[in-house]
């Protein structure tokens, strides 16, 4: 399978890896920091070859990103499906601000999740699922299970992650117990690493914006960033 990927350097070279059965090339549109030098390179969507599936891993829902999709959506193959990172927005607004709501699928995908054995996916709202059969063999032969959630900011496995990691750190802006601590105490409960330990792995930029978007769209002060990891985003 010929897949193009796009998003930021680290998410997408953790995807490549797990890939590496695949012809994968890389937009490098929007991508800031170097990838490897094995990596292929495309600068503009004329130069990639027939795609077969578009991996889009941007966190943010910014308007850089809608007009990379808008691009791939008019250029490339109006038959490939393209999975979209949804931590942050849902599937159904992304895929009505791009017009291919037969076409997006969203995804949960943050730095260290392509470790575990389930894939969450969703589908917008009133949507067709004609891709889920494809993705559903492209996910087994990475060696996961695909798994479709319902289409919420956050999809679940985020969620979870993100409103755990913001209370571990509003303990810490307490002084209740220390960083290590917390760590130590949740450590077995989150598979052998706590919630800070996890909010390094992901960034505390990326768990900032999705607590602010399930903030805006769900409401609840469990979903607000605490100060302190509001903080920590700006310095990261």
């Amino acid at each position: 399978m010929n897949i193009l990927f796009t998003g930021p350097a680290g998410l997408i070279s953790e995807w490549l890896e797990v890939c590496s059965d695949h012809e994968c090339v890389v937009y490098a549109r929007g991508v800031k920091k170097k990838l490897g030098e094995d990596v292929q390179l495309v600068h503009a969507l004329d130069e990639a070859p027939q795609v077969d599936l578009v991996i889009d891993l941007h966190v943010r829902n910014s308007k850089n990103r809608r007009i990379i999709l808008s691009d791939i959506i008019a250029d490339l193959s109006h038959d490939a499906p393209i999975l979209c990172n949804t931590v942050s927005t849902t599937a159904t607004e992304l895929a009505s601000r791009v017009g291919a709501m037969d076409r997006i699928v969203g995804l949960a995908a943050l730095p260290g999740l392509i470790a575990s054995d389930v894939v969450e996916v969703c589908f917008p709202y009133g949507a067709k699922h004609g891709h889920q059969e494809i993705l559903t063999d492209f996910i087994a032969g990475l060696g996961k299970r695909m798994e479709v959630v319902r289409d919420e900011v956050g999809l679940v496995t985020p969620r979870m992650l993100a409103v755990t990691i913001n209370e571990a750190v509003l303990i810490c802006q307490q002084d209740l117990t220390g960083q290590e601590a917390i760590d130590a105490l949740m450590n077995v409960a989150m598979r052998e690493r706590g919630p800070l330990s996890w909010g390094h792995r992901i960034g505390w930029r990326h768990l900032y914006t999705i607590l602010s978007a399930m903030h805006e769209e769900l409401g609840g002060e469990r979903y607000r960033p605490a100060p302190l990891l509001k903080k920590m985003a700006m310095v990261e």
